[in-house]
């Protein structure tokens, strides 16, 4: 007699299966601007294929996917239109998710994803292989996915500022040197909390040169610094609290203590390091849990060593550093805040 297994076993193969067309489906909508049409008003397949581009038929079986996803809605008469989920996927939506969507399943990411067996069998680089380059000089030589990168930031980090915000109270944080601040979304929505605080903003130049429309709309262009340059090298001193948000992660372990190094190099006893990122979990148990193991994946996949680490990982890495970690502060988001002092 053949084994039988339980159903719900196999549904729960399947549905991890099926992310790869759920994400590819939700990639289409997200590249054709669905929800910027549907603003307008509710549309049928033949109306939304002649303002997308698209073939109809196609289209439609598309949207139909997205709407049993409940990404978007079909009516009895056949008209997609919007709902919660598909209001996020508008371009002009406040935390707007689209550029997050083109970024994290758009063709970089796909290309990167596409040799995981390879990368597990050769313990990383996958981005090397397939785009030839480490993906951070990738961009530097591809403005038009660096563009999408930025943007995607932007909208993944707004929710994340809040809960960084609602955690810690920046008030006496003196002047803050957001390291690798990107374009400096989370920099200026503290000073903007603080007209006492200043700031410097410090990435690589081509990424700080995009900073003054997000400093701008936060009025806070008079009380930054930008500064371009590589934290492998050194940061800017005369700071008294410092940021690292989403940058450790990036690297193994390596070049993560290089980075906190520089950080050391440049900061007096009684200044603050402040590593914002994820606790990965001891162990690999069901339940939230999954998304942070899977983020990991993310950096094996796409970055040269990067990782999600645990509590005790980032203790000795800011120990090799000079640094000692003094307590971890939770967020209501997924990701945590990690105070060091110096030593």
């Amino acid at each position: 007699m053949p084994v039988q297994f339980p159903a719900q076993a196999a549904a729960a193969l399947r549905h991890i299966a099926n992310g790869m067309r759920a994400s590819q489906a939700l990639y289409v909508a997200a590249k054709l601007n669905v929800a910027d049409h549907l603003t307008r008003k509710p549309m049928n397949g033949f109306e939304l294929a002649a303002v997308t581009g698209a073939d109809s038929a196609a289209l439609h079986r598309v949207m139909r996917a997205l709407c049993a996803l409940d990404v978007f809605t079909e009516s009895s008469t056949g008209q997609f239109s919007l709902n919660s989920t598909s209001e996020l996927l508008r371009s002009d939506a406040p935390g707007s998710l689209r550029a997050a969507i083109l970024f994290l399943v758009g063709e970089v990411r796909w290309r990167c994803w596409s040799d995981l067996v390879g990368t597990v069998r050769a313990g990383g680089g996958g981005a090397e292989r397939v785009l030839g380059m480490a993906l951070f000089d990738f961009y530097a030589v591809h403005p038009e996915e660096s563009e999408i990168h930025d943007q995607a930031m932007r909208g993944l980090s707004s929710a994340r500022v809040a809960a960084v915000l609602s955690a810690m109270d920046f008030s006496q944080a003196g002047v803050i040197v957001d390291v690798g601040g990107g374009t400096g979304e989370l920099l200026a929505a503290i000073l903007a909390g603080s007209p006492a605080l200043r700031g410097v903003l410090f990435d690589l130049p081509h990424v700080v040169a995009h900073a003054s429309p997000v400093l701008s709309a936060k009025g806070v262009t008079d009380r930054v610094q930008v500064v371009g340059g590589s934290f492998f090298d050194s940061v800017p001193s005369n700071g008294n609290t410092y940021l690292l948000s989403n940058i450790i992660h990036d690297w193994d372990d390596a070049r993560a203590i290089t980075i906190l190094r520089s950080c050391r190099k440049a900061m007096q006893s009684a200044d603050k390091l402040l590593i914002i990122e994820r606790e990965l979990p001891e162990l690999g148990q069901p339940g939230r849990s999954a998304e942070a193991f899977l983020v990991d994946l993310e950096m094996l996949a796409t970055t040269p060593g990067g990782r999600e680490r645990t509590v005790n990982e980032f203790r000795a890495l800011l120990s090799d550093a000079d640094f000692e970690l003094i307590k971890t502060i939770p967020t209501s988001s997924p990701i945590s805040i990690f105070e060091a002092h110096p030593v």
